[in-house]
């Protein structure tokens, strides 16, 4: 006789009430945050940041990706609506804090794209992926991966290339063309964006592998398995370890409060909003698995990265440095509204 399902009156225990299932899940990766941020306070550890972030990027992360890939369940299809979903809904909010933002004047027209970066780029591989996989079940693998990739293509090439080919413009003015921009600055970062990227090139083998009878031999999967156990605590680590340049960033000027809030709110409430009434005309399509992984994903706080390219790109991190450290404390409350949502 087949076993009652829960809550079908059987003897299975009742389900945990969603907000105490998403803190079991998010409690440990915050604490992981603390202790990184914690071992920032020793300078040696300070300075080993960067070296820890290649790490992560080069080797713990494609190692993580593929490793989750490979092994979750077939999720059975691949909707069309989620890239359309994610390159739309996510740009438009990006537009529109930016516009937002230079029409408010002062400072906050100067920081308008920092606030438009990291109101919109979201941690979607340290957080997002470990935390679909622990709200939705193993078969969310496959379908934060995916997303993941699409995410980040879109930022990780985008901001850059959106970013240089403006400030060349405002430098050289009509003098700067664009076969010129093209080859000494856009075709950089697009190589090393996409050509030299490991995690795209991680990605894609993982979805030969699942897609196709092609398989890798044990003598690879399994160091690349060990690799990506280290893939979430250690980036989650470097996390923490980033928040305290952020915070100098923070005190060495004065930033102001309001881009800060609506930086915040755009985040963690508006995005995961607008997310959710975007995938609505397409539910039966995506299916519970890719909706709740896009609005997981929408909800996480902001990257370490959009720090990174800010500091690069706009020669001032101070801004993004706030919003990682606001949507990073602020989302230890609102990931668990959004999986009792879910729920």
């Amino acid at each position: 006789m087949s076993s009652p399902s829960p809550g079908s009156g059987g003897d299975s225990p009742p389900r945990r009430p969603a907000v105490i299932e998403m803190l079991t899940v998010i409690a440990p990766l915050f604490a992981i945050i603390l202790l990184g941020f914690g071992a920032g306070f020793a300078p040696r550890l300070l300075q080993a940041s960067p070296h820890l972030n290649a790490f992560v990027f080069y080797f713990a992360l494609p190692g993580f990706i593929y490793t989750t890939i490979i092994s979750a369940p077939p999720v059975g299809h691949f909707p069309w609506a989620m890239p359309l979903v994610v390159l739309v809904v996510t740009p438009t909010l990006a537009i529109g804090l930016y516009y937002l933002s230079r029409a408010m004047g002062g400072l906050s027209r100067d920081l308008a794209a920092p606030v438009s970066l990291a109101g919109s780029f979201g941690n979607v591989g340290y957080f997002g992926i470990p935390i679909s996989i622990g709200l939705l079940g193993p078969e969310a693998g496959l379908t934060a991966g995916v997303v993941h990739m699409v995410h980040n293509i879109f930022f990780m090439n985008g901001y850059p290339l959106v970013r240089t080919a403006v400030r060349t413009r405002e430098r050289e003015g009509a003098a700067a063309s664009f076969g010129d921009l093209m080859s000494r600055q856009l075709w950089p970062i697009l190589r090393r964006g996409l050509v030299l990227n490991p995690v795209f090139w991680f990605m894609g083998l993982s979805l030969l592998v699942v897609l196709t009878p092609f398989s890798m031999p044990e003598l690879f999967d399994e160091p690349v398995a060990m690799l990506g156990t280290t893939a979430v605590p250690l980036a989650l680590f470097c996390v923490g370890l980033a928040l305290h340049p952020a915070l100098q960033g923070v005190r060495s000027g004065a930033v102001p409060v309001l881009p800060i809030a609506i930086g915040t709110a755009a985040k963690l409430a508006v995005l995961p909003v607008l997310t959710w009434l975007a995938l609505l005309p397409f539910y039966e399509q995506l299916g519970p698995v890719w909706a709740g992984t896009l609005i997981i994903l929408a909800a996480t706080p902001s990257s370490t990265t959009a720090f990174i390219f800010s500091e690069t790109y706009d020669g001032d991190g101070r801004m993004a440095a706030a919003l990682l450290v606001a949507t990073t404390a602020v989302s230890l409350l609102t990931l668990p509204l959004v999986a009792a949502l879910l729920l």
